[in-house]
């Protein structure tokens, strides 16, 4: 089987490959309903005489959706119905166990009758079955073997046991049925497709996808035997018994066969425990057999009758469900259109939102600019405020230290020197400097006059004991003269400022 990368990825290679084949079973049991009406005489071809088999018939397959949601398509079936002749039969699927096998097969519809192998594809009905005649070996010498088979056919003409059809599968496509609709049809299997697969119920899934039933259809199948099991699932396969289903002479069936089963009785599952030695039939037997037909004709009646009002209670019960899944529907419609509704007020509930929180964040964006500007602003105010007051601190402590006595010049220079100093050790020092000013400018003073009138009698002095020359020197006094008067009075000048801790202007 060919798989695909979807499956490969969701871990279905192994499961693939290892389920390739299937099995079902299916109750057997008797069939007085189907079959009686419409067929006579049909009969499965075995060694009628042979006292070493047991005969019996039942339905392999139906073209259906079975319960495991495996479909046999119509088509499908049809190009296998001849697979299963010549196929082994054994007890539960067990290999090992081997009991019989298939020797015959007929297409049949719903209603017993055979359908011709040439039927073209087309004319086939939907729903038909294939049905097989096989034989149970009984002629073994080994007790333990006889007593196996004398309990398996004790088990069939019981109506306890149940027939499992046997097939492998090439490849398959999925089915869907809309549950809102009911429409039903195959999508094929592919590279596109192969997610579907994860969601069948034979790989692990739930058997649905969205609002669809999936299920299996099978492709290239070959019907591979059947076993005799404990457990039903297709409720179409069933072992027919004596009385269950009779054949019509006149549909086709080879010469050679007719004359094989010229003493085969009108039962479906043949005894080889029957009195087959008395070929010759009595009357009282014949008006026997006459009877058991008659009854089982009326019990068809009775079958019929229950049938069909089964199907009207069946019916009643599909309207009453069609009608809770209206209403089902209606609701799930209301709740959905709420939804969305819901959904769409969130989403204008948050484009609202989102829009709100732009104009916030522009008019913080516009606010956190005006707050940057006036922090510009006001940070020049305040540097021009600290220029201002630093220019008033200079003015009010050089207005001080010119009411002290200092000079211009000087008390410019001492504020530049001491612009470090706080208003308080300012003070401190300005009052220093008034408490002694008055002091310091009488002393000077005083020492000024003293110096100017030793200078003016040095000066008198020096004209009195002066010598005539003959060449008048005009200038105002030799370099020498002027050096040392002016290094008399840069003298006193410092004299002056070191006593006073500042230069004096000319005038003073």
């Amino acid at each position: 089987m060919k798989i695909f990368a979807a499956e490969i990825q969701d871990g279905l290679e192994e499961i693939l490959n290892s389920r390739a084949s299937i099995s079902y079973a299916s109750q057997a049991e008797p069939s007085s309903t189907q079959f009686c009406t419409k067929n006579t005489d049909i009969k499965a071809l075995a060694g009628i005489e042979d006292k070493d088999l047991y005969y019996t018939q039942s339905i392999l397959v139906t073209t259906s959706w079975n319960k495991n949601d495996d479909i046999f398509d119509k088509d499908e079936v049809w190009a296998a119905k001849n697979t299963p002749i010549h196929k082994p039969t054994n007890l539960e699927h067990n290999e090992g166990i081997i009991v019989g096998h298939i020797t015959s097969n007929w297409p049949i519809t719903d209603d017993g009758i055979l359908i011709d192998e040439s039927t073209p594809l087309e004319n086939l009905p939907n729903k038909y079955h294939i049905l097989t005649g096989s034989v149970i070996y009984v002629g073994y010498t080994e007790p333990e073997l006889k007593e196996r088979a004398q309990k398996l056919i004790a088990e069939i003409e019981q109506g306890t046991k149940y027939v499992s059809m046997e097939c492998f599968f090439k490849g398959f496509d999925y089915g869907l049925i809309s549950k809102s609709t009911g429409q039903y049809k195959i999508l094929g299997r592919s590279e596109e497709t192969a997610f579907l697969t994860k969601h069948l119920r034979a790989y692990g899934g739930l058997g649905e996808y969205e609002d669809h039933k999936i299920g299996r259809v099978l492709r290239e199948i070959t019907f591979s035997g059947k076993g005799f099991v404990d457990k039903p699932a297709n409720p179409e396969s069933v072992i027919f018994t004596q009385n269950s289903i009779n054949f019509d002479k006149s549909l086709s069936l080879v010469e050679s066969e007719k004359e094989k089963n010229s003493n085969f009785s009108d039962i479906g599952v043949f005894s080889n425990q029957a009195n087959l030695k008395e070929n010759d039939m009595t009357l009282e037997k014949e008006v026997a057999e006459i009877k058991e037909k008659i009854e089982a004709m009326a019990d068809c009646k009775a079958a019929i009758a229950e049938a069909q009002s089964t199907a009207s209670d069946l019916e009643t019960k599909n309207t009453e469900l069609s009608e809770v899944l209206k209403a089902k529907e209606t609701e799930l419609t209301e709740v959905k259109a709420a939804l969305e509704n819901t959904i769409l007020e969130k989403e204008e509930a948050a484009k609202k939102m989102a829009e709100d929180m732009k104009k916030k964040e522009e008019e913080m964006q516009k606010m956190k600019a005006e707050f940057d500007s006036t922090n510009e602003i006001l940070a020049a105010y305040k540097d021009k405020e600290a220029e201002m007051m630093k220019k008033e601190k200079k003015m009010k402590r050089m207005a001080t230290l010119l009411e002290t006595g200092f000079d211009t010049e000087l008390a410019t220079s001492t504020v530049e020197k001491f612009e470090s100093l706080d208003d308080t050790a300012f003070d401190s020092m300005t009052e220093v400097f008034a408490a002694m000013m008055p002091a310091k400018k009488k002393k000077m003073e005083e020492e000024a006059m003293v110096m100017k009138k030793r200078a003016s009698e040095e000066e008198s002095q020096v004209l009195e004991t002066a010598e005539t020359e003959d060449t008048v020197d005009l200038s105002v006094g030799s370099e020498e003269e002027v050096s040392e008067v002016e290094n008399t009075r840069a003298a006193l000048v410092d004299f002056v400022y070191n006593r006073l801790g500042k230069k004096l202007n000319k005038g003073e």
